[in-house]
């Protein structure tokens, strides 16, 4: 079989796209798999295999790139949009990704360029009769919602999480990169981009409801790269990082991140929605204990291994901070639950789902 894949979020930008993208063409390059897979660039030229290399390891000879032309289009068997973006007319049959709906459910969360763009995307695709892939079963049940979907034209398949998110490393190299950004000591971490629905306003005033014990003890770390519609709690996180309590590092590679959650007391993200929450999964492969959102796909991916928060009550949010951080069997609980709901997420167990879809939207290609 023949499958083209857009890996432009990959060579341009950050965030959960992009994981999950560097995620799947990790999988598909594994020797395991025997398809030619030729990758595209939808939103620039042909992709350079050097600066795919850099980005996402070696990959064998049966992976190449190319342009997006209808000729190039036209030879494939499949072609997978991971990133909201379809390509030109040319490929005879689509799969495309559905990472979340916010901009219908949450529309106040982004820009009006953020949601044209993405309902434009959504629109093709279904016009196109593209298969449609949910990253989680809420995913799925808001594009049944919203889209007015079929229940058959949509199916469940979460992210592969990297191996690099593991519980087990090098304690003086984690403790290294921790102190190299002026981590010292216990502190709770939380991890998102400064945009509305990352909802990291509400965590920074239910840090100022923490006793002020704890808050002496422990610093709060955001590991938060810049987003939309963020002057406000831009601000106030500058502010509040002046104070030896908050600290705020804007970017971090995937192996200093895995880092942080390994020494990270509590793990929080209080999400107002998520599609799928990568970076749940990705505390919880590490042994970081989670609090974490009731609302929209949270429940779901920590399966019983978070503490669930509404995430519009900081003193809910304070609460449960406050708990993981006094009770150590409950902190000692959610590392062990968190360590097997992560095992769900491995390239082993999603991989042959992924392929077994392909296989079947490819109409049997070999």
């Amino acid at each position: 079989m023949r499958i083209g894949v857009d890996i432009g979020r990959v060579v341009r930008g950050r965030g959960g796209v992009s994981s999950y993208t560097r995620e799947l063409i990790r999988a598909l390059a594994g020797e395991d798999v025997a398809h030619e897979i030729v990758l595209f660039d939808l939103d620039g030229s042909t992709p350079r295999r050097r600066r795919l290399e850099d980005e996402v390891g070696p990959l064998p000879p049966r992976i190449s790139s190319a342009s997006a032309s209808k000729t190039e289009l036209e030879n494939l068997d499949l072609f997978h949009a991971p990133a909201f973006a379809m390509p030109p007319a040319g490929a005879r049959r689509h799969i495309f990704t559905v990472h979340d709906l916010t901009v219908l459910s949450h529309p106040e969360c982004h820009t009006l360029g953020n949601r044209v763009r993405t309902l434009a995307s959504v629109a093709e695709a279904l016009v196109g009769g593209a298969t449609m892939i949910a990253v989680s079963e809420a995913t799925r049940r808001e594009a049944l919602r919203l889209l007015a979907l079929p229940a058959e034209d949509i199916e469940v398949l979460p992210p592969i999480l990297s191996p690099i998110f593991a519980a087990y490393g090098d304690g003086e190299v984690d403790e290294r990169v921790a102190r190299s950004r002026g981590i010292g000591g216990s502190y709770v971490l939380a991890v998102a981009s400064l945009e509305p629905r990352k909802n990291i306003g509400r965590l920074l005033e239910a840090w100022d409801l923490l006793p002020e014990a704890l808050q002496q003890k422990h610093q709060l770390v955001v590991v938060a790269a810049d987003g939309w519609l963020q002057n406000e709690v831009r601000r106030r996180l500058d502010a509040m990082s002046r104070e030896h309590s908050v600290v705020r590092v804007r970017h971090l590679p995937a192996g200093d991140l895995a880092a942080l959650y390994r020494r990270a007391r509590v793990f929080v993200f209080p999400s107002l929605a998520e599609g799928f929450g990568l970076p749940v999964a990705e505390a919880m492969a590490c042994g970081a204990p989670v609090v974490t959102s009731n609302t929209s796909s949270l429940p779901e991916v920590a399966e019983g291994a978070a503490v669930l928060v509404d995430p519009e009550d900081p003193d809910e949010i304070a609460t449960a901070i406050t708990a993981v951080l006094e009770d150590q069997a409950l902190r000692q609980g959610l590392r062990d639950r968190g360590f097997e709901r992560a095992r769900s997420f491995t390239r082993d167990e999603i991989l042959p789902r992924l392929l077994a879809i392909y296989q079947r939207v490819a109409g049997g290609c070999p």
